[in-house]
């Protein structure tokens, strides 16, 4: 397999963004999923609905966060700049693989303890599945360079 090139690795991790970083179902088929710059939420009451809600109003709502998911904005922050990183690799070959694999390993844990923090919820069911992905990617993709340095 030829090794990744700076513009696929920033390609996958663009793809990442699309992804549900975690998933919940709750009772009664509502289903929400939890992305990077977004929550996507399907209710199936009454007149069946699907909604976007950006992150940012979250945020500045003055309510803050839902309860419990305090390491969403650490997952988000993280993941911005792991993407920044690649961006700045793919477009002037500077900056280190490393910053670019630990921001995007520390992005994913911190999307799993997100997962976490709903799951002792009654009646939802958790599903990290973007943050795993975020895992599995900075394992594949930037662990050669946490090698190279470990063996130097």
């Amino acid at each position: 397999m030829a090794p990744a090139t700076p513009r696929r690795r920033l390609l996958v991790l663009l793809a990442l963004g699309v992804v549900p970083w975690t998933v919940l179902v709750i009772d009664r088929g509502v289903v929400n999923g939890l992305f990077p710059l977004f929550v996507l939420d399907y209710n199936p009451g009454l007149a069946e609905s699907v909604r976007a809600i950006p992150t940012w109003r979250f945020f500045l709502s003055g309510g803050g966060l839902p309860r419990n998911p305090e390491l969403w904005p650490a997952s988000i922050l993280l993941y911005l700049l792991a993407l920044a990183s690649a961006g700045v690799r793919a477009m002037f070959d500077r900056g280190d693989p490393r910053f670019t694999g630990g921001c995007l390993l520390l992005a994913g844990l911190a999307g799993i303890g997100v997962t976490f923090s709903f799951a002792h919820r009654p009646r939802y069911t958790t599903l990290p599945v973007g943050s795993l992905l975020a895992c599995a990617l900075a394992w594949w993709y930037y662990w050669p360079a946490f090698r190279t340095t470990q063996e130097s």
